[in-house]
């Protein structure tokens, strides 16, 4: 197979027509955002590329990583625009880094055989935790954001409680991510939902927000639920494959 057609198959093959709805909607609400504020263009750019990355994950694509690279480097410098350090120090510390092993770890875990998707295009092979696995994540989850808050709070970050905790939750999605397992959807949805009250307490402290990025992570929370479900189903038919 062709490079050209391998490229035409990973950005364009195995989608339903819902899906494609789905992601012109999203990428339609963005536009319409950028036209009601123009100012907002670095935003802008990290929103459309965020809801490409996070839409491709879903579909267990590997290209999201190419899209996720340009998303979390413009989504650093707009947090740390608005004094969110800790949202700047995960995205530019640890987002953009994951992105090469990321790629790295699924490439070696692709596969184009008893496939989700009808046409039989690569998707990566996914895995679901053991209880005992769900309970080391939990405690994980629990040292951690008592321990990041505290360093939140000593660089006077806007809201170290909503911060820190977004981000280490965050950090363990990411991982689980980069393991292949369907439970990162879990905490991506926790992350979601965390990082939408953030902004929205930045606009009631300051009169301020980034709403491109507000209404993406509202974007994010419903493709969330739906990678859950589709992960789900990536996880039987890979049983076979394994």
């Amino acid at each position: 197979m062709s490079l050209t057609q391998k490229l035409k198959d990973e950005f364009f093959g195995g989608w339903t027509k819902f899906e494609a709805a789905w992601l012109i909607f999203f990428l339609l609400i963005q536009l319409a955002i950028f036209a009601y504020e123009p100012d907002g263009w670095i935003a802008t750019i990290a929103a459309i590329t965020g809801i490409l990355c996070v839409v491709f994950v879903g579909k267990g694509k590997i290209s999201n990583y190419f899209f996720g690279l340009i998303s979390v480097s413009l989504y650093a410098y707009t947090s740390y625009t608005f004094e969110l350090y800790g949202e700047m120090q995960l995205n530019l510390f640890v987002y953009v880094p994951v992105q090469f092993i990321g790629f790295y770890m699924w490439r070696k875990n692709m596969t184009s055989e008893n496939t989700v998707n009808q046409a039989g295009v690569e998707e990566v092979i996914a895995k679901a935790l053991t209880a005992k696995q769900w309970l080391g994540v939990g405690v994980l989850v629990l040292v951690g954001t008592y321990a990041y808050i505290h360093w939140l709070q000593k660089l006077e970050s806007a809201f170290p409680e909503l911060d820190g905790a977004t981000v280490v939750i965050s950090l363990v999605a990411q991982v689980l991510m980069m393991l292949r397992y369907r439970e990162q959807w879990a905490l991506w949805i926790i992350v979601n939902v965390l990082t939408i009250s953030l902004w929205v307490g930045m606009y009631f402290r300051t009169g301020e927000t980034s709403l491109p990025l507000m209404v993406m992570y509202m974007m994010y929370l419903c493709n969330s639920i739906y990678g859950y479900v589709n992960w789900t189903k990536l996880v039987k038919r890979h049983q076979v494959v394994a």
